[in-house]
């Protein structure tokens, strides 16, 4: 589905209009790390404070993929996931709204996975040498840390994943992911040990 970007306002005229409302205001993110039980994500928060003594400034959150997948996010993925919150802060207090809470910005990026339109430049694109692709990237250390977390110190339960999918060394990206969804469906040793909420808990 496409949106037509002219009923959407941008990210920066709602600042100049929220600076324009309140000149004494200040705007401030906060980078909240990587989303509880979904490493693939990070999330931030904004608020929008209408003075520096503002009680009760507006709230605004976002998460963006901690790896973006497209023209847009790619290497811009803390910029943009910045960019949204302040916008959606803004937003909640009613200011620069247009036709909907989302920004301009927020809605060409989702067009843009969703395959609606181009982005308005090519990436550039780096041809195989040889004739040989490229190695997939290796495993981030969030995926590490999640997937160390996940095992709970049981190292075979890796081993013995990685020996059925032939796999030596370490672990690209996409072989992570798999491990981690398999891991997943594991039973733990101590369940709590993964800091995930979980339901039934009082302690």
């Amino acid at each position: 589905m496409s949106y037509d970007l002219a009923d959407y306002v941008d990210v920066k005229t709602r600042i100049e209009l929220f600076y324009d409302k309140f000149p004494d205001g200040s705007i401030q993110f906060e980078f909240m790390g990587v989303m509880d039980g979904n490493p693939d994500y990070i999330w931030g928060i904004a608020r929008a404070y209408r003075t520096a003594e503002d009680p009760r400034p507006f709230v605004g959150t976002c998460s963006e993929l901690a790896q973006g997948k497209t023209a847009f996010t790619r290497g811009s993925e803390l910029a943009n996931l910045e960019t949204s919150a302040i916008g959606r802060a803004i937003g909640s207090a009613g200011i620069g709204l247009g036709k909907s809470m989302a920004t301009k910005q927020e809605v060409s990026a989702a067009q843009a996975r969703q395959g609606d339109i181009s982005p308005d430049y090519e990436p550039k694109v780096v041809k195989p040498m040889n004739g040989q692709p490229f190695p997939i990237p290796q495993m981030t250390k969030k995926q590490s840390d999640f997937i160390l977390k996940l095992a709970n110190g049981q190292i075979h339960l890796i081993e013995e994943w990685k020996a059925s999918k032939s796999i030596k060394g370490t672990l690209n990206i996409d072989q992570a992911k798999q491990l981690i969804e398999h891991l997943k469906t594991m039973p733990m040793a101590d369940p709590w040990a993964l800091d995930i909420p979980r339901g039934g808990h009082d302690e």
